[in-house]
């Protein structure tokens, strides 16, 4: 599933935390726009869960999480919880 996750900063480190988590596990596509990265997100066979709720708790849990604007979606999504 391809998850896009806009923010105006820190887009290395989101990055960086992002792709070092083991599940779900989070590939680097591309840059969609120069805010919103495109990711490829996989879950352990067995498991699943909603990658954009679990991206936002990891960048939030951050220091310097709490103060940033942050966006998750499913690509296709007008916004959270929305239609894919």
């Amino acid at each position: 599933m391809l998850v896009n996750i806009s923010a105006p900063m820190k887009r290395d480190e989101i990055k960086a935390i992002l792709e070092a988590n083991e599940n779900p596990t989070f590939k680097f596509v591309k840059m969609k726009t120069p805010m919103e990265m495109q990711f490829e997100v996989t879950y352990a066979e067995g498991t699943e869960g909603d990658p954009t709720s679990f991206a936002k708790k990891l960048i939030k849990s951050q220091p310097w999480g709490a103060v940033l604007m942050v966006r998750a979606l499913i690509e296709g999504q007008a916004f959270t919880g929305g239609k894919v």
